[in-house]
């Protein structure tokens, strides 16, 4: 039996979800997941089957939670790795072709929920053909042609373009960090990072840039950072030992950073008081399916020092040092929720 459900998709039999319909809670979630490990067994009968349909009706939250588990399997299903890495490796016409074709498949995952928009998909194919590029869970380190340094986090993409005016980093995807050189050229040129959200140019530094759902994040570690949103919004100097968000049309005023916001980059993630709920959100990026964290512990904070290069070796800490139990209903779907009352890590 196929891990993608699609005979019974519910999009085919229930009304779509209307904009400010319920959104799912953590409790959806799981009641999700767990009947999409039921309805993929083979022996699961029509009577489950109308159980599940009869559960799916209830509530706008069970449909979108449904959904949620149904994009996460596509995952898995509609775009492997592996056939992304085989069109990558292509080379020439056969490389373009192929590339047109991961986007004419990338706008059948928008259908599945995964792309909600035509920018959306542009972004991805960029990303794909992009010059730098990692996996989900692979950190990437390159010397540019003036000698800057660039990393790359899990899942993140950008290409590099030096002329004779400028030397210019595009992110579509991810997170990096860049360490500046100095430029030999006379005039020295800009270094600049574009999003799709405006332009940074670095002032002789090192600093952090991080795509997320509807900001970009910048973090200055050393030297300052010019900010100049593509909209209406004001430029903004942003100093050592701050980050701030911004978009198009604004900057937000400056939080204090630190060097522990740069630990991926040596494959670490070194959490000082964060929340559980914040940690697992952070380590879920480094591995393919969902991870959640249940509301009960979700305050509860962490302080430490976790190598990324063993996902369930740090779930199985959590385990050890706080009073939660990790919950697997899929591989694909792993969940930290609260210990039985009478468990205390030792």
């Amino acid at each position: 039996m196929q891990d993608n459900l699609q005979f019974h998709r519910p999009s085919e039999n229930l009304p779509p979800l209307q904009p400010g319909e319920a959104q799912p809670s953590f409790s959806d979630l799981q009641q999700a997941a767990e009947w999409f490990a039921v309805l993929r067994d083979e022996d699961a009968g029509e009577a489950a089957r109308r159980r599940w349909r009869q559960w799916l009706e209830e509530d706008g939250g069970h449909r979108a939670a449904w959904q949620r588990v149904e994009t996460v399997n596509a995952e898995f299903g509609v775009m492997p790795e592996a056939l992304t890495h085989r069109v990558l490796s292509q080379s020439g016409l056969r490389r373009r072709k192929a590339i047109k074709t991961l986007a004419w498949l990338a706008t059948g995952v928008t259908v599945a929920g995964g792309l909600g928009s035509s920018r959306e998909v542009r972004d991805y194919v960029a990303a794909l053909n992009a010059q730098y590029r990692t996996g989900v869970g692979q950190t990437s380190r390159q010397q540019l042609a003036d000698g800057s340094i660039l990393w790359l986090n899990t899942a993140s993409a950008a290409d590099a373009e030096f002329s004779d005016v400028l030397r210019r980093v595009v992110l579509h995807r991810g997170e990096i960090m860049i360490q500046t050189a100095h430029d030999n050229r006379q005039p020295a040129r800009p270094l600049v990072v574009d999003v799709a959200a405006g332009r940074m140019q670095a002032l002789g530094t090192r600093f952090l840039v991080r795509l997320e759902d509807n900001d970009t994040m910048l973090t200055v570690l050393e030297g300052r950072v010019m900010v100049t949103p593509s909209g209406k919004g004001t430029p903004q100097l942003v100093e050592a030992g701050s980050r701030v968000r911004f978009d198009e049309d604004r900057v937000e005023a400056p939080a204090p950073s630190d060097e522990s916001m740069a630990a991926w980059s040596r494959q670490l993630l070194m959490p000082d008081g964060m929340r559980l709920d914040e940690f697992i959100a952070e380590l879920g990026r480094y591995r393919r399916g969902y991870l959640g964290c249940a509301p009960e512990v979700a305050s509860l904070r962490l302080v430490g020092v976790y190598p990324l290069n063993d996902i369930d070796r740090i779930l199985n800490t959590l385990e050890a040092t706080l009073p939660v139990k990790v919950r697997r209903i899929l591989p694909w779907w792993v969940t930290v929720e609260a210990a039985a009352p009478d468990r205390h890590p030792e």
